[in-house]
């Protein structure tokens, strides 16, 4: 039998970028290549592969199945290839990444700056979004999400839990008395991030349990950074998670309040599409992030239990 990788290659970037215009963006080649390929499969198989329409191109039944197969085959192709170059020496390759705004924004940074400097030839790519997109298909290798989803073919390792914590800058506490209940945020300008709390209710744990109480203000944003810096200039309470608050903790712009109660965790992880053969270059940046945050348990509530997934590898 002929070999048919490139041909797989190109039906499966069709489907996975919604067309042959865009497949052949991706691939670097012509449209018209991209076309004789699908085309040559479907003479050599005997069968239909898509179902082309002028808005866009959808699978066959034939080719749903077919296109699980070039993609298992792809990818352990270029998997042989990074593995064979990592034997010889430095790993290379891209390795696409997505964050959230805000976690992108205080860590990523640094991240990066440390894992090229150990390992130059691998090129990344990042994108900083607060939207969950199916990885596979968008060619992300790894994503970090507070949450998951139930794609049963991805991993999901936890790196710690996200808390929050109570802070104003000192210029506002000394204008208004620092709350000793969450009750008493009634008496202040709460600072909101509408995204993750859209109800504008603020919940907080303690010894009694939970208690729910509305955070009232004249200021709702969805990033942290810029409620942070509000927060810092005096505008009045914020609600920041712990990577957003400390730097400026420590720096002495903003003091916390309410420290004898808990704000509710978020679990973050690290996820990436399952693929029996991981590529070497998308493990050592696993690696690294997992490692990254271990060695920092200040900046998220980090518990280093076994690997958690959603499904075996």
């Amino acid at each position: 039998m002929k070999d048919y990788l490139s041909e797989m290659r190109s039906f499966a970037a069709v489907i996975e970028n919604g067309g042959f215009t865009q497949a052949a963006k991706v691939l670097g080649v012509s449209k018209g290549l991209i076309s004789q390929h699908v085309k040559r499969l479907e003479s050599e198989l005997g069968a239909q592969l898509l179902f082309r329409s002028t808005r866009k191109v959808e699978p066959t039944e034939i080719g749903t199945t077919f296109l699980e197969y070039c993609q298992n085959i792809t990818q352990s192709a270029t998997a042989a290839f990074e593995a064979v170059e990592a034997l010889r020496g430095e790993p290379v390759g891209t390795v696409r990444i997505t964050v959230p705004v805000s976690f992108g924004e205080m860590f990523l940074d640094d991240i990066i700056v440390a894992f090229q400097r150990t390992h130059p030839r691998i090129q990344i790519e990042m994108e900083l979004e607060n939207t969950f997109r199916d990885l596979q298909s968008a060619h992300i290798d790894i994503a970090i999400r507070a949450g998951l989803t139930n794609d049963p073919e991805q991993v999901a390792i936890p790196l710690g839990q996200l808390s929050e914590l109570v802070c104003a800058s000192p210029v506002y506490w000394a204008k208004h008395p620092k709350p000793e209940t969450p009750a008493d945020l009634a008496n202040h300008n709460c600072l909101l991030n509408f995204q993750y709390y859209k109800d504008g209710n603020w919940v907080f744990f303690s010894d009694d349990g939970a208690q729910s109480v509305p955070a009232i203000g004249n200021l709702r944003l969805n990033h942290y950074p810029l409620l942070r810096n509000a927060a810092i200039r005096g505008l009045g309470v914020a609600r920041l998670p712990r990577y957003v608050a400390l730097p400026a903790i420590s720096e002495r712009l903003l003091e916390t309040a309410l420290d004898g109660y808990s704000s509710p965790l978020r679990p973050i992880y690290l996820v990436y599409p399952y693929q029996a053969n991981l590529p070497v270059k998308n493990r050592l940046m696993i690696d690294f992030i997992r490692n990254w945050f271990i060695e920092r348990p200040d900046l998220l509530e980090t518990r280093t239990g076994s690997l958690r997934q959603s499904r075996s590898s």
